[in-house]
């Protein structure tokens, strides 16, 4: 049951995508290797870093948080919220402060 809800999570927050935005995250994702096993922070971290091997990132955990913010920002609140909640206490710990305290007031 979990996995349906993450799997329909991605699916809900990718619809708020921008078209362009949108075909960058479906490429080459498969929905049955959805949701991955490894849910701890290295594990989270390590997949980024792999992705991002030819233009390695400085600092993973402030590169995710600037996404996160960007995210809150652009996506609708309830959405974020249903978002963060699927996600991992470690993870979700990693959205800006602001962005908590928005979401809260909401």
């Amino acid at each position: 049951m979990r996995s349906d809800l993450l799997l329909n999570e991605a699916v809900d927050l990718a619809a708020q995508f921008p078209t362009l935005l949108r075909g960058v995250y479906y490429e080459q994702w498969r929905p049955a290797t959805t949701p991955v096993k490894e849910r701890d922070r290295e594990s989270f971290f390590a997949r980024i870093d792999r992705a991002f091997v030819a233009d390695p990132i400085d600092d993973t955990a402030e590169a995710v948080a600037a996404v996160f913010g960007l995210l809150s920002e652009k996506i609708s609140a309830g959405e974020i919220a249903d978002v963060r909640h699927a996600l991992p206490v470690h993870v979700r710990a990693l959205w800006p402060d602001q962005v908590k305290t928005r979401q809260g007031r909401k």
